[in-house]
């Protein structure tokens, strides 16, 4: 895991791919990699799209599907990542309310989080990846999940301690 001094480290999300540190979403590392690990998924074809750059494409593709909720999570992940921030919101915030109490509730609390964190709504999303975060480690969830959600959490208190860093010296 690669990690850039002041960033949290990137994690490990699976064969070929990681969340960056930086951004917490999702990036190939090993097309190759990715491929084979993904081989099973019907889904691997948009998702490697989404996750490479295109959400256009990865959006035409998932359209084609039936509308399941991870279906439809990657759906607000296309609308996040081609700048409808907003529509993102909305997608996440209906999914979110359909599923509380089930075990996909951490998951998309995450994801709503990163998008609330696309929208420059930081203290928003830290409150979701806290949840998420603490709904993990209650659930006994896989290692990696937990990490990722830690991963979040530390991201979203890093970027408002910058925020409240008094300004450096002024040039001279």
């Amino acid at each position: 895991m690669g990690a850039t001094p002041g960033l949290p480290a990137d994690v490990e999300g699976g064969q070929g791919w990681v969340i960056d540190g930086s951004t917490l979403r999702p990036r190939i590392t090993d097309l190759r990699a990715f491929r084979e690990g993904m081989a099973d998924d019907p889904l691997e074809e948009a998702v490697e799209a989404l996750w490479s750059g295109d959400p256009a494409t990865a959006r035409g593709l998932l359209l084609q599907v039936e509308p399941t909720v991870r279906v439809r999570a990657l759906l607000a992940d296309c609308a996040r990542d081609a700048g409808a921030v907003d529509d993102a919101l909305e997608q996440y915030a209906e999914l979110l309310a359909e599923c509380i109490g089930t075990p996909l509730e951490p998951v998309l609390r995450q994801h709503y989080g990163k998008t609330l964190l696309a929208a420059g709504r930081v203290e928003e999303a830290l409150a979701e990846f806290e949840t998420a975060h603490a709904m993990r480690i209650q659930a006994g969830a896989a290692a990696d999940l937990v990490a990722s959600s830690a991963q979040a959490r530390d991201r979203a208190r890093q970027l408002l301690s910058a925020r409240h860093q008094p300004p450096g010296p002024s040039p001279r």
